[in-house]
């Protein structure tokens, strides 16, 4: 597949600071329920409904980070028993979408003969929600990112939990072999700074969304990787 240009993008990675001189950023919100990306994860998406069609061609031509956000609860739900004619042709659900979720300049890599979108996205930090901008056809929220405050010896302990994890996924990977022991001996891999780690490991471990939500959250590597630490040495 070729990656599709439409059009010389603008700036919109940034427009202003607020009070504090923290940078503001206008960003496309794209809730899906169940998804939660990390920062560095690289988000494959399909996308079918008009609405959503129309954000990333805007987003590519405009140079706008996307928000791939889970979900709270439905606002409004799709309705049921539809063709796939008729899901081309109309919007689904809307949902309420958490505040803090990962964002990144999507590139669609192809478009379909009946208009559907081959889109991905790189996830290059976290955002929070500060306020809507724009709530049709799609919405668009100005945003902050949502930066780590770790404790004096937050990095310390997180460098203690990655040698716990890497242990046991070593262990697992003997087990398996394949991808996961290729991975493990990457230089990459073992260069990652432990917040780096903490958040390239929720593409290998996943949990319930909630769960995911919740450690997207946290506000230090270590707080991070003590939920996974536990959870693979239960």
């Amino acid at each position: 597949m070729v990656p599709t240009v439409l059009d010389s993008p603008t700036d919109h990675l940034g427009d202003e600071l607020d009070e504090d001189g923290n940078e503001i950023f206008e960003i496309a919100l794209f809730p899906i329920p169940g998804s939660v990306s990390f920062p560095l994860s690289t988000v494959p998406l399909h996308i079918f409904e008009p609405r959503y069609r129309m954000l990333m061609k805007d987003a590519v031509r405009l140079n706008r980070r996307v928000g791939i956000c889970h979900t709270r609860k439905v606002i409004h739900a799709a309705k049921t028993n539809q063709s796939t004619e008729e899901a081309l042709r109309s919007n689904q659900a809307t949902y309420d979408p958490f505040k803090v979720f990962s964002a990144g300049v999507p590139e669609i890599l192809d478009i379909l003969p009946d208009g559907r979108l081959m889109v991905q996205i790189a996830m290059d930090s976290r955002y929070e929600f500060i306020e809507d901008v724009q709530m049709l056809p799609y919405r668009i929220a100005r945003c902050r990112r949502y930066e780590d405050q770790p404790g004096p010896r937050s990095i310390e302990q997180a460098e203690h939990l990655r040698e716990r994890i890497n242990a046991r996924l070593v262990q697992m990977s003997s087990e398996r072999g394949g991808e996961l022991a290729m991975l493990l001996e990457s230089q990459n891999w073992q260069k990652l700074s432990a917040e780096e780690f903490s958040f390239l490991i929720f593409q290998i471990i996943r949990f319930d969304a909630d769960e995911m939500q919740e450690a997207l959250e946290m506000r230090a590597p270590d707080l991070r990787l003590e939920i996974l630490a536990r959870a693979l040495e239960a």
